[in-house]
């Protein structure tokens, strides 16, 4: 087989290239043409319309649809009642009050956050669990953060069950000082792209 094509490796070649030229003639004769969707046309009026507010359709009511004929049998008899006996229902126990302060209770003591909430994943070393978590707890902006002290950190630290240690380790405080200013050019220089 080696020698076979040894000996005819031109006209292999010339063969691969047949090949090659036809599928691109194929790709491109499958619709490669422009159409109206793929142009913008500042003219037609979209634009004008996309401010206004957009009047809901009249429903129009849909015709019944026609009953079928069904020959009149009889109907069958009702079930027999069957009784069933009941136990007595426990007694309630107490509820556990739902007041916020019991909510809360089970959270750190932190400052609430004021304003919309930040994406703290920008913070490296916080993940989609840790955000959750954080978000659980109360905590959703940088300046939250960039303000905690030692105790806070050991609180917020207790919460975070197999994360813990992660507020430090990864230098969680400096970095929300650095997003709470939007200093992404200071962030970059010191924990690198965000």
């Amino acid at each position: 087989m080696i020698t076979l094509i040894t000996a005819n490796w031109l006209l292999y070649l010339v063969a691969l290239l047949i090949g090659v030229v036809t599928a691109f003639w194929v790709w491109a004769a499958t619709g490669r043409e422009a159409s109206s969707v793929d142009s913008f046309n500042a003219d037609d009026g979209l634009l004008e319309k996309a401010g206004e507010p957009m009047q809901p359709a009249e429903a129009k009511p849909e015709p019944a649809p026609a009953a079928a004929a069904v020959p009149e049998t009889a109907a069958p008899p009702p079930p027999k009642a069957v009784v069933v006996p009941v136990a007595p229902a426990p007694e309630p126990q107490a509820e556990a009050p739902t007041t916020a302060a019991a909510a809360t209770e089970g959270a750190p003591k932190i400052a609430p956050a004021v304003g919309e909430p930040d994406n703290l994943r920008l913070i490296k070393g916080v993940g989609p669990k840790l955000n959750t978590l954080l978000i659980s707890l109360g905590v959703t902006r940088f300046d939250q953060i960039a303000d905690w002290k030692e105790a806070e950190i050991n609180e917020v630290d207790q919460y975070l069950g197999t994360f813990s240690g992660r507020i430090t380790r990864d230098a969680w405080i400096d970095q929300a000082k650095f997003l709470a200013k939007d200093d992404i050019v200071g962030f970059e220089k010191k924990y690198g792209k965000l």
